[in-house]
C-alpha cells in the first residue's frame, strides 16, 4: 500500500504497511492480506477464497472468524463482497478493485458498514476510503 495516497494510512487508527496477493485460477480466487496497524503489536493476516460466478462462499478469517462473501467482475472491476462479526457488531464491506492502464497499480475503493444497537434499534455506520498499492516485483 501506497501510504501516501492512501486514506487507511490517515484514519483514526491509521494502518501501517499493508499488501494483498490475489490468486486467480479458472473457477475462483484467494485474496491474502497482510497488514500493520499501529495500535496492535500483531500483525493481521488472513487469506479469503471466493468463486468468480457471484455465489457465496464461507472462509475463515483473522482471529479464526467466518467470514461470508462473494465475489464477481463488473466489466474490468473486481468487486468483493465480504460480512463478518466483529466484537459483536456484522461489519460488511463491499471493495471494488480496479488496476492502472499499466498494470503496476491498484486502487481499492472500499465502503464499510457496521450494524449496531443503540436502545434496541439497528443503527448503521457507514465508512468510506480508498487505498493504493503498487504492485511488488518478484525477488
Amino acid at each position: 500500500m501506497d501510504p501516501a495516497r492512501s486514506e487507511s494510512a490517515h484514519q483514526d487508527v491509521p494502518t501501517g504497511s499493508s499488501t494483498v496477493l490475489i490468486r486467480l485460477t479458472d473457477s475462483g480466487l484467494s485474496m491474502e492480506t497482510t497488514r500493520h496497524e499501529m495500535d496492535k503489536s500483531e500483525a493481521f493476516h488472513e487469506t479469503l477464497n471466493f468463486q468468480l460466478d457471484g455465489s457465496e462462499t464461507t472462509s475463515m478469517g483473522a482471529g479464526n472468524v467466518p467470514v461470508t462473501g462473494k465475489a464477481h467482475w463488473n466489466g474490468e472491476k473486481l468487486v468483493v463482497e465480504t460480512v463478518r462479526n466483529v466484537n459483536n457488531s456484522t461489519v460488511s464491506a463491499i471493495e471494488i478493485h480496479t488496476l492502472s492502464p499499466n498494470g503496476r497499480e491498484m486502487t481499492i475503493d472500499k465502503t464499510l458498514t457496521v450494524q449496531h444497537g443503540y436502545m434496541g434499534q439497528s443503527a448503521p455506520t457507514m465508512g468510506h476510503g480508498k487505498d493504493i498499492f503498487v504492485r511488488a516485483d518478484k525477488p
